[in-house]
């Protein structure tokens, strides 16, 4: 559970944001709805359509590297670049076991949406705020041992290149320190252009690196810098024009580890 302690470290929001929102109607009453680490029914149904669905609407172009990479056990954060309303479809259904994922509150507006987003693990999250539910939600999936799917930036990117890791994610890290395995999504935002109801079928990847152990021993409050950790490891992965923000800092952890971009199964 969260304590003052915790409460005084959460980044800071406004006294609107500190009023915690009722959990949407629908959502269900016990979360998550299966404890067991395994998938319930619901889950399994819409994680296998989501793929299923990705796959046809872009006519066989989808490429997924990495999965290898993927501790089967938690406590794990897996943290996502976010490119197109796609990558929730692609990243939460090519994604192997039960994991958790936050959603923007809008989603869980009508009450068998909620609960199929219940059931499939994924809560709700006021985004731009210190949701503080929502974090409590997620500190306490991780200390089950849960894995965590993040999308670092909080929302889509505007260009095709990464924005800044919120805060949030440095958070949950030095609140509850575990790997993070960084994912990277590209091709998708041509996939699904803003405005196009249905997708083009064009190359897309999906890449899942290396877990790895962030550095926690900068100052207690530090999130960003955490963040921005999390940030330069899935920068890693995306080619250069992708990177973003993290360009540089990318481009520096690729030459310390002397390893040249390249889509492959064994890139970092």
């Amino acid at each position: 559970m969260t304590t003052a302690a915790d409460r005084s470290e959460a980044p800071a929001a406004t006294p609107e944001a500190r009023r915690p929102l009722p959990v949407p109607a629908g959502f269900p009453r016990r979360f998550p709805v299966r404890d067991d680490g395994r998938r319930a029914v619901r889950y399994t149904l819409v994680a296998n359509a989501a793929r299923l669905g990705v796959r046809l609407a872009l006519g066989g172009k989808l490429r997924v590297l990495g999965l290898e990479n993927l501790p089967e056990k938690g406590p794990l954060i897996i943290a996502s670049n976010h490119l197109s309303a796609l990558d929730t479809l692609i990243v939460g259904g090519n994604t192997p076991g039960a994991n958790y994922a936050m959603a923007k509150r809008e989603l869980f507006g009508l009450r068998p949406v909620a609960w199929m987003w219940g059931g499939c693990n994924v809560f709700p999250v006021d985004r731009h705020t210190a949701d503080r539910w929502a974090l409590r939600t997620s500190i306490e999936a991780l200390e089950r041992g849960g894995r965590l799917i993040l999308w670092v930036e909080g929302t889509r990117a505007e260009v095709a290149g990464m924005q800044r890791a919120e805060p949030g994610v440095g958070f949950l890290l030095r609140r509850v320190p575990c790997d993070v395995v960084p994912v990277a999504v590209w091709g998708s935002e041509k996939a699904l252009v803003k405005g196009r109801k249905l997708p083009r079928r064009v190359p897309v990847t999906l890449q899942f690196g290396r877990p790895f152990t962030p550095d926690l021993s900068g100052p207690r409050r530090d999130h960003q810098g955490v963040a921005d950790q999390v940030g330069t490891h899935i920068a890693a992965l995306l080619p250069p024009e992708y990177r973003g923000v993290y360009a540089e800092a990318a481009a520096a952890l690729l030459e310390r580890r002397h390893v040249p971009h390249e889509v492959t199964d064994a890139s970092p």
